[in-house]
């Protein structure tokens, strides 16, 4: 069944999760004050990463699925810092089912694309909204007006986020690692270096640190009626990157037309990538902002490949989705940004 195995978790943190929390954040907060040190050695030729990166994509290509438990941690502009871990299964070329473990969202699940769409998201909250949302369900005349499809970018599946859900897997982390190093390489821009080799989960890894030019982009005036959303399409970048180069902007206000802001060229100016020695796949990653702060850091726990799922794994109806989709539950887009 596509729940064996799952260890759920109640929403009160045992003394040994807020101490693991505890010591998580005091190693992001140390991981930050070691990045201007670790600058200035790191002066390798971009292009020494290339075979790393294209081994990496070669192993990638021979993967049919996986399952992992993800820890995320992310800093927003505001200065939290929002820590989830999670289990996800993936099977390409895009399925995906995501349930929150731990965090605030925590019971939250998610199961994506719906069967026979590629934009619409199966999803119900977790943490205190999830037990209202919950208790709401179970009442017949009420249960089938809360929403469960939402559009790939609603902006309630964004709240925390920075990314939509679904780019949590290790497909877009590798094409996130792939698309910056390779375009660095292309125009040799940045440099990159080698660590010591370094166990992650149990498992011996080659790490390596990429550093890209933060000052090369793209200076963009704002258009009338523009969004941080079309002009991230606009130029293949992530809208909270071009929020965290120009702290001026407020990423949930309308943007002033007229304006210029700048668009950097390549996601983070500095990276620490651990790729596993023995399938050639990205166990973990760091990256940097502009302020030299730790923006975000990604680890596959416990990661299985090739375990053979199949449609079972992302039956909506398994995850106790409705079965069918009636005229009233068309997929909910009321609050997605404009793109």
């Amino acid at each position: 069944m596509p729940h064996s195995g799952l260890r759920l978790h109640s929403n009160a943190p045992s003394y040994a999760t807020r101490l693991a929390c505890t010591l998580l954040i005091g190693a992001f907060v140390a991981a930050s004050a070691r990045a201007t040190a670790s600058e200035h050695s790191c002066n390798r030729p971009i292009a020494d990463a290339m075979p790393l990166i294209e081994k990496m994509e070669h192993s990638w290509d021979r993967v049919a699925d996986y399952t992992a438990y993800l820890h995320k941690t992310e800093r927003f502009a505001d200065g939290r810092i929002i820590e989830e871990r999670g289990f996800i299964k993936f099977r390409k070329p895009d399925q995906i089912y995501l349930r929150l473990l731990e965090g605030a969202n925590a019971g939250a699940e998610l199961l994506f694309p719906k069967p026979g769409t590629d934009r619409v998201v199966l999803a119900r909250p977790g943490g205190v909204t999830g037990a209202i949302a919950g208790f709401l369900a179970s009442v017949p005349a009420i249960g089938r007006l809360i929403p469960h499809e939402f559009d790939l970018h609603d902006a309630r599946l964004l709240v925390g986020q920075h990314h939509p859900l679904p780019d949590s897997s290790l497909a877009k982390m590798i094409r996130l690692i792939s698309l910056n190093v390779s375009m660095a390489a292309r125009r040799a821009e940045g440099s990159m270096c080698f660590h010591a080799s370094e166990h992650v989960d149990g498992k011996p890894t080659t790490k390596f640190e990429v550093h890209l030019p933060p000052e090369v982009g793209f200076s963009h005036t704002i258009a009338e009626g523009e969004t941080l959303w079309s002009i991230a399409d606009h130029y293949a970048q992530d809208r909270y990157v071009i929020v965290y180069s120009n702290p001026s902007l407020n990423a949930e206000a309308p943007l002033p037309a007229g304006a210029r802001i700048f668009v950097p060229r390549y996601y983070a100016p500095r990276a620490l990538i651990w790729v596993s020695q023995a399938i050639h796949l990205p166990l973990r990653l760091q990256m940097f902002d502009v302020d030299r702060r730790l923006y975000e850091a990604y680890s596959n726990v416990d990661l299985r490949i090739d375990v053979g799922m199949g449609d079972e794994d992302f039956d909506p109806v398994a995850y106790g989705f409705p079965a069918e989709t009636t005229p009233d539950d068309a997929p909910s887009v009321g609050s997605s940004p404009s793109r």
